[in-house]
This record gives structure tokens, sequence and C-alpha cells, in this order.
């Protein structure tokens, strides 16, 4: 007899019944429905999993936060382009297809390229005239109307460039070369670098011979975006793109009034446009020297520039009663003796009289020329040392010679050359290692910029009284005095400034401050003598007669008193 937990059992194995396959239960579940529902089982999991990831909803939310954060950049850009634009700020000018703004051609340019041997007149629209790629590294490059002759035209003063398109350069005008709005990043130099040390052998104490690198971005019109990115205005170089300030309406830091898409920078440095000993071959410039004597006062006047003895005459100082002879216009051509013995203030105010009614160039007010400025200075500097440029040092330019003027009974000295004597085969001394860069950086003459320390020292107004405004203009960049009007003290007081190629590539040892020329810490080995005392005036890259040609180039800067000297010259921008 079954006992009661025996018939519960038998009971439930009935309805719970696992049949094998040949089972006639019909309440059992076979084995193959358990496997083919297990299978069901996993083929929804995996549907399920799929739905929520991979192209599922995971994905699809995941294209949709993407598609927010795009819309809210986008919507920042926006945002970012009307106030630039209510700034004034556009993309117009900006080069789509050349990734670069256009050269903006005024009154009196004549755009050229180069070929073979010779310069070429082409129009703007011409795509071979410039090409700022890392490759190329094509600067566009203009000249202007003052002796410039075209072969099979009588007058090229006044020819359009239409009638002059195609046709062989056979005398060359002032050449300028497009400088275009870019943002820089900048590797520097570990303060390691810059140690001195005593090399074995020599007598001498040598700093680096190393630089760091400067990365570029073109930036698009007057805005500073590059791409959908867009560069930032501080003294952060180090981190991010920065806007270079040379472009900006930052007068503080070397800008213009307004925002620019770039401007033009003489190719060469000033030279002289007539012949030696006539100062009647070159034009005059409606100016007359307010200087006429060097910093050792009227123990020595000049009397034999290149232009010839008593050019200018032995007069009583400065101001209106000078009595000084007229000052020619110079020329910026390759191959000319340099434009030497000129005051700060003289070369100032001679480079914003480039367009005055009458002038030999074909300008006008659509130019704004001006004496160059530290900040722009160091654009063309970056540029250079810059994947678009050179990319490394710049070759000195230590051309000089000598020759006999027998009619002013006198030995003249053409101090230096521009270009190097033939700019055409010295094309290493180029900031593009190529005909179609900027010269004499490195050597020539040490060039005057309109750039001083304000430290109220009366040279500032006896050699520079044209330049001098106190504050910063889109003229003249004024740097300010240190707690003690020293080169150490008013560097550190600078160390704010950015992108003139000054604070950013050199260094100091705050405990040497002896000597004028004991610096040599900026890139390269050049020198770095910041403005102080009786020496307020910047002048940059170095001149001819270095007993050590690694002393210059375009990182080069030392302080200056604004007399006139020898060595000492000056170049143009035109806005």
């Amino acid at each position: 007899m079954k006992t009661k937990k025996e018939k519960i059992l038998k009971r439930n194995n009935k309805k719970f019944h696992i049949s094998p396959l040949t089972s006639h239960h019909s309440n059992g579940i076979t084995l193959v429905a358990l496997i083919i529902t297990i299978i069901v089982l996993l083929i929804l999991a995996v549907v399920a999993i799929r739905a929520v990831t991979g192209d599922g909803i995971l994905a699809h939310a995941k294209n949709a936060r993407d598609k927010w954060e795009e819309a809210q950049r986008n919507e920042e850009i926006a945002l970012d382009q009307l106030t630039d634009s209510l700034k004034g700020q556009t993309t117009t000018g900006y080069n789509e297809e050349k990734k670069v703004n256009a050269p903006e051609l005024k009154t009196g340019m004549v755009p050229v390229k180069y070929d073979t041997d010779h310069w070429v007149v082409t129009t703007e629209d011409d795509k071979e005239w410039y090409d700022y790629t890392a490759e190329k590294k094509q600067w566009a490059n203009v000249m202007l109307r003052d002796g410039l002759k075209v072969e099979g035209l009588d007058d090229a003063s006044t020819a359009s460039i239409d009638s002059m398109k195609g046709k062989t350069v056979s005398k060359e005008g002032s050449m300028f070369v497009w400088i275009p709005r870019f943002a820089y990043k900048i590797t520097s130099l570990p303060e390691s670098a810059y140690k001195e040390e005593n090399v074995s052998g020599e007598n001498t104490i040598r700093v680096t011979d190393k630089a760091g690198t400067i990365d570029i971005v073109f930036l698009q019109g007057t805005t500073d975006y590059y791409g959908n990115k867009k560069a930032i205005r501080a003294n952060k170089a180090t981190e991010e793109y920065v806007v270079h300030p040379s472009f900006t309406n930052d007068v503080n830091l070397g800008g213009w009034d307004r925002e620019l898409t770039g401007y033009w920078v003489a190719k060469f440095e000033a030279g002289y446009s007539g012949e030696a000993g006539k100062p009647d071959s070159a034009e005059d410039s409606g100016l007359k020297y307010t200087r006429n004597y060097s910093w050792n006062d009227k123990a020595t006047y000049i009397k034999d520039n290149y232009y010839g003895q008593n050019q200018i005459a032995d007069s009583e100082l400065i101001g209106e009663n000078a009595k000084g002879k007229a000052i020619k216009y110079p020329t910026f051509t390759g191959n000319r003796p340099s434009f030497n013995y000129i005051s700060a203030g003289d070369s100032y105010s001679l480079c914003l009289s480039l367009n005055a009614s009458g002038n030999p160039y074909g300008i006008n007010n659509s130019s704004d020329p001006h004496l160059m400025k530290n900040s722009e200075w160091g654009a063309v500097a970056y540029l250079g040392q810059s994947q678009y440029g050179k990319g490394s040092e710049i070759t000195i330019n230590a051309d000089t010679t000598k020759s006999d003027d027998t009619s002013q009974n006198t030995q003249r000295t053409v101090w230096a050359t521009t270009g190097g004597g033939d700019y055409k085969s010295n094309t290493t001394q180029s900031s593009t290692n190529n005909i179609y860069g900027i010269y004499d950086l490195s050597g020539g003459l040490w060039e005057i910029v309109a750039s001083y320390v304000n430290n109220e020292n009366k040279y500032i107004a006896d050699y520079g009284a044209s330049m001098k405004v106190g504050n910063s203009t889109k003229y003249v960049t004024v740097y300010q005095q240190g707690t003690t009007d020293e080169r150490v003290s008013n560097y550190v007081t600078n160390k704010e400034f950015y992108g003139d190629a000054v604070i950013e590539t050199s260094s100091y040892d705050e405990n040497r401050t002896e000597g004028n020329f004991n610096y040599y810490t900026s890139w390269f080995h050049d020198y770095s003598v910041f403005p102080a005392e009786a020496n307020p005036f910047f002048v940059r890259g170095g001149y001819y007669g270095e007993g050590n040609p690694e002393l210059t180039g375009s990182f080069a800067f030392i302080h200056y008193g604004g007399y006139m000297i020898k060595s000492y010259g000056f170049r143009a921008v035109l806005v």
C-alpha cells in the first residue's frame, strides 16, 4: 500500500512529465521544444541588446548628444562672428582656395612674379602670383612706380597694370612684400639654453646658438578664425594660437587703429636713390634734416654721406630754424647703397611722407606709410621662422664696398648695400630662403624702428622729436620704464609684451647689468640689449660690420640714442 507522499509525487510527475522524443503525452514538454524556446529567448536577448547598444538606442542617444554639442559649438561660433561683425571684423579678403588673406593692392602698386632671372608684371587674379604654402613659400611681391621701367613701354609711372601684364621689368621700382594676418604658437627655449659658458680656446662668453619654433595659422579676413577654430588674444602663445598683435586694433601692443587683413613691408632696408656725390640726382622729399651731426655733437659734422660733402649743411642743432639740406626720397630696391646718417626722428618723418603729393612712388592716401614698428618686425621674424618661411637662421648681409669720388675730393664709403649687393643670388639672406622673401633682416644696417622706452630722456626730444608721443599710437609703440631706468629693470617691466620678437625670444640674467653688449641671449645667439637711459630707442637686426656675425639676425635688438650714424638705417611699412 502506497503512502500519502508517494501518491502526491506520482500525481505531480504526471502533470509535469518531460516526455522523450517518442512520447505521446499531450501535456508534456519535449526536449526539442525546450531547445527551440532557449534559442528564441537568445535571439530576443540579442535583439534587445542591439536595440540598446550598437546602432540602437544608445547609438542614437550618442548621435543626438554629438549633434547637440555641434549645434552648441556652431551657435557659439555664430554668436562670436556676429560680435566680430559688430566690431567691424569680417572674412572679406580671405582666399578660400589658397587659405590665406589675399594681398590688398593700393594705388601705385604693380604685382610682380619671378621668372628664372627677372621679374614679370602680373595681375592680382593670377593664381601664380603668390602661394603661402609651406612647400612654395612664395610671398606676394609688388613694385612701386619710382624708377620702374617695363620693356615695350615708354613710361611705366602711370601705365595701367593691364598694359604691363606679362612684360619683363627692366628696371625695378621700390619693392614691398605682403604679410597676411596670422596667429602663432611658440615653443620657447628652456632657461638652461641661455646660460653663459666659456668656449674652450676662446676669450669670449657665448650662449646658445639655438632657437625655439614658431607655428603659424593664417586667419580669415579680419577675424580671429582659422577653419572653425578661434585664436585667442593674450600673452599665452606657448599654450594656444595667439593673434599676432600687429594685425589688431590694440595700439598698446603695436597694433593699428583697426583690424587688418595684412600689410606691406619693404623688401629691403632703405637705400639711396641717386648717384654718388650727386644729391640732385634724387628727388627731394620736402623735408629737411633736423639733426646734422652724430652722437658726439659738433665734434663731427656729417658731411660725407653717400650724396656727398656738405649734403647736410653745418647748422644749429634742431627745430624750425635748422638749416639742413633737403632729405631725399629713399628707394626700397636691392643692390643700392643703404640709406644711413639719419636720425630716428627724421627717418620716422620721412616714412610718413612717402605718400605726399608728387611723391615718386605713385602711392596716395590709400596707403598709410610709416616707419616699421617693433611689432611689425616681430611679425616678419616669426613668419620667417615658421613653416611658411626659411625656418632657420637668416644669413647675414655683410656686403660693403668703397668708391672714390674725385669730384668731392674724398673717398666715400658705401657702408652697406641692400640685398647684400646681389640679392638674386643671395637668397639665403631672405626670410623665405628664396627670391620672394624679405631681405636685410640680418646685417646690412641696424634698422631704426618706431618704438622706444618712455623714460623722458632728453635724447627722445633731441633725436626723435617727431616720434615723441608719450602713449602708443598706430605709428609708434611706447614701452614703459621700469622701477629704475636700467636695461634689466625695463626688460622685466615690459614682459607682458608679445609678438615683437623681444621678450618671447630672449632671456636676461638679472645678476649681470654691467657693460653695453654683455647680452647675446636672443634666439640664434643674437644681440639682446633692452633700451634704457640715454639709449631709449630700439634698433633691430644687426649690421654688416659685426666682428662676430652670429650676433646679428632677425631676433637681434639693442638700444640706441636716436642720433645719425653710419651703421643705422630704416625700413617702411604700408597699410
